[in-house]
């Protein structure tokens, strides 16, 4: 069931959003390798500084883009979230300009108390803004929807990195084989 803003996009959007919609998990080839990133990053965001967070942060996006053969992208942490709409924003994803990589800006404290954001939370926020990353440049999708497929794709991410071994393996064997490709 696509979301309501679908019945509003081009028919070329519409098929973009189908397609993103049916691709439900990016398997990462080797998870454990990456969780070394994800406890430095833990720790890193701990500390409250920014410029540990923010190499922490690039360390794991670029080990995770390197092994699914995705270009690189740029991350930027920032301290308190912005104000949008009655909300805060809690991270970005730019395409990159002409001659330019592109852009993923999260930001590590909240705007009410500037407190740390809770880890889970920013470690998901990275990886939903990777996922946009990885919907245009792995996937090829034109533009990257937030369609159901693609909260899928997060969420995959996200229990591959914080999950222990034998559960992930366990989830993996699970899915169905069309669940498990990528194009």
């Amino acid at each position: 069931m696509p979301f309501a803003y679908y019945r509003k996009l081009s028919a070329k959007q519409k098929a973009t959003y189908r397609k993103s919609d049916e691709i439900s998990i990016l398997p990462v080839p080797d998870v454990e390798a990456l969780r070394t990133h994800v406890r430095q990053l833990e720790a890193a965001l701990a500390s409250g500084q920014r410029l540990v967070t923010a190499k922490a942060a690039s360390a794991l996006v670029s080990a995770l883009c390197r092994q699914l053969g995705a270009p690189p992208v740029k991350v930027t942490v920032r301290m308190v979230r912005p104000q949008i709409r009655g909300g805060e924003l809690h991270g970005l994803y730019r395409l990159a300009d002409e001659g330019k990589d592109p852009t993923i800006d999260l930001w590590m404290r909240t705007v009410a108390h500037e407190r740390i954001v809770r880890f889970r939370t920013f470690l998901r926020t990275l990886l939903h803004e990777v996922a946009h990353h990885l919907d245009v440049t792995l996937l090829g999708l034109d533009e990257s929807f937030h369609t159901g497929g693609f909260f899928r794709r997060e969420s995959s991410l996200v229990r591959q990195l914080v999950t222990r071994p034998s559960s992930a393996k366990k989830e993996m064997a699970q899915r169905k084989p069309a669940q498990l490709a990528l194009f």
